[in-house]
């Protein structure tokens, strides 16, 4: 969306909150923007950690390594497993970050190179 749309007369989400006005009351369209609570996030993470997030974070052939060190990832993942060391937003984001460098690797083999010779 264009910068107009996003902020309007000063406030946030200006257009967001003009669909929402025959939805909503207004004391929840005017209240404040408020964050996300840490404590959800991390018991859904911490459960997700004992399957499929966990393998990611311990897979020797996860991209990441190439650029870190397997080591003090998994000793993150181990104190966080434990309860010795709130380590939910690190460990989310070394999520991503595999995730992201699974995405561009996919699309390099998908597309071809712009220097690539035609038959």
């Amino acid at each position: 969306l264009e910068g107009k749309f996003k902020i309007g007369r000063g406030t946030r989400k200006w257009l967001h909150r003009q669909v929402c006005q025959s939805y909503l009351p207004p004391r929840l369209l005017k209240r404040k923007k408020r964050g996300f609570a840490a404590n959800v996030v991390d018991g859904w993470f911490r459960s997700s950690l004992k399957g499929e997030l966990s393998e990611l974070l311990m897979d020797e052939n996860s991209l990441m390594f190439h650029l870190l060190k397997p080591e003090p990832v998994r000793k993150l993942l181990e104190t966080h497993r434990s309860r010795r060391q709130d380590n939910h937003k690190l460990l989310f984001s070394l999520v991503m970050f595999e995730q992201w460098l699974r995405g561009t690797q996919s699309n390099r083999m998908q597309s071809p190179s712009p220097y690539a010779l035609s038959a």
